[in-house]
Parts: C-alpha cells; structure tokens; sequence
C-alpha cells in the first residue's frame, strides 16, 4: 500500500500530475573513491579542452605578429635598398628570422592539428 507522510505537499505513491515528478526512486548511492576519480576526470577533460583553445589563440596572434613583422622588415629592406642605404643588415637578416619563425609556427601547428 501506499506510504503516508506528514507533509501534505508531497505525493504519495501512484499520484499523477505535476508534483508527482518530485518524487524519484532511491537511487544507489554511488561510492565516493569512484565520483571522485570521475570528477578528476572530468576536470582532467576541461583542462585539455582549454589548454588546446589557448594553444590555438597564441598560435594565432604569434603568426598574425610575425607576419606583420616579416611584412614590414620587407618593406624596410626594399625602401632602403631603393634609397641606395644598407638594406641586407638589420632589415633583411630581420625579415628572413621573422619569415623562418613564421614558417615554424606555421609547420608546428599543421603538425599539432593532424
């Protein structure tokens, strides 16, 4: 037979309606050690899932920086060499560093996405 309780809201077994939702079988309490080692996982997953997108942001800022860096040592070296100025030290070493990062990064991060 039905359970009678003292709390006139709550509803007894076989009620239908909105407040029978409220009720839910005992569930097995599940042991301690195993939420435990779930919610380290857990946390575990959201830490790669972060660090992967910050990965992907610094990757993307470090290439947008030295692209505009390789850009504009370019321009230097052929502004200066058009101005008959030394234009292979500092402007041209300058754009073939920043270029060869450039490439780098590039590289290491087709690499890292495969």
């Amino acid at each position: 037979m039905g359970r009678v309780t003292e709390d006139p809201d709550e509803p007894l077994e076989g009620d239908i309606g909105p407040a029978a939702g409220a009720v839910r079988p005992a569930e097995p309490e599940a042991d301690p050690a195993e939420e435990m080692r779930r919610y380290a996982a857990e946390r575990e997953e959201r830490r790669r899932r972060t660090n992967a997108v910050s990965a992907r942001v610094a990757a993307a800022l470090g290439a947008v920086l030295l692209a505009f860096l390789t850009y504009d040592a370019v321009r230097a070296a052929i502004d200066d060499h058009a101005h008959g100025r030394n234009w292979i030290y500092p402007p041209g070493i300058v754009a073939a560093v920043c270029g060869v990062m450039l490439a780098a990064l590039l590289t290491w991060a087709v690499h890292r996405t495969k």
